[in-house]
């Protein structure tokens, strides 16, 4: 029996809508940075992979990432990378989080800023957040989740993790959760997904 659901942040619960300020080639590098992140040193590497561990870590990681691919990061560019102005509620976020009650709900995400403001912001709550840059450890570890069951106080196979990530997020089922991956667009032009993905466990 499922007693918790547990989603992901970016891409799952809340998107983007555009990127008007980030010019094409920043756009380009964000959305396929495996070849930058291949010509990074052993101590570069290290500082992506913590990335979401530490605000220092993330503008580290980003600043690094941009520079090999031949391009600067302004601080606007950060800045709006973790506004949580830019950041916006997908169409069937506020459905899919009222449609879980009663279950317990959390929110485990690799980020390296509060977000609990972006839920207050829509008026919209769960019961944990579970922030990488607070518990110490990212997805895809097993630990990450296994943090995220303590604190609802549920077994691993009681727990329903929903996210877009094959790999990150598709790593809850080695702590023995269940896993429903969904797919993701920006905010405007994702298809309605989340009640769907949560009917097929039976929660409706």
């Amino acid at each position: 029996m499922i007693k918790a659901v547990v989603f992901d942040f970016a891409g799952t619960l809340f998107g983007r809508p555009t990127y008007p300020w980030l010019s094409p080639q920043h756009l380009s590098v964000l959305r396929a940075p495996a070849p930058y992140i291949a010509r990074m040193n052993a101590a570069e590497r290290a500082v992506w992979d913590a990335r979401d561990l530490t605000a220092l870590a993330n503008r580290s990681a980003y600043w690094t990432l941009f520079r090999l691919a031949g391009l600067s990061m302004p601080d606007s560019i950060f800045q709006r990378l973790h506004d949580p102005a830019f950041w916006l509620p997908y169409p069937d976020t506020a459905a899919a989080l009222e449609v879980v009650r009663p279950l317990k709900v959390g929110v485990l995400s690799n980020i390296s800023w509060d977000i609990r403001g972006v839920f207050a912001r829509e008026s919209l709550s769960v019961d944990a957040f579970l922030l990488s840059y607070e518990i110490g450890v990212s997805k895809p570890s097993a630990r990450a989740f296994e943090a995220a069951c303590v604190r609802l106080d549920v077994a691993p196979d009681e727990c329903l993790y929903v996210g877009d990530d094959p790999v990150s997020d598709g790593a809850a089922v080695k702590a023995g959760l269940r896993f429903e991956q969904i797919s993701t667009a920006p905010v405007g032009r994702r298809q309605p997904v989340l009640l769907e993905a949560l009917a097929r466990h039976g929660i409706n």
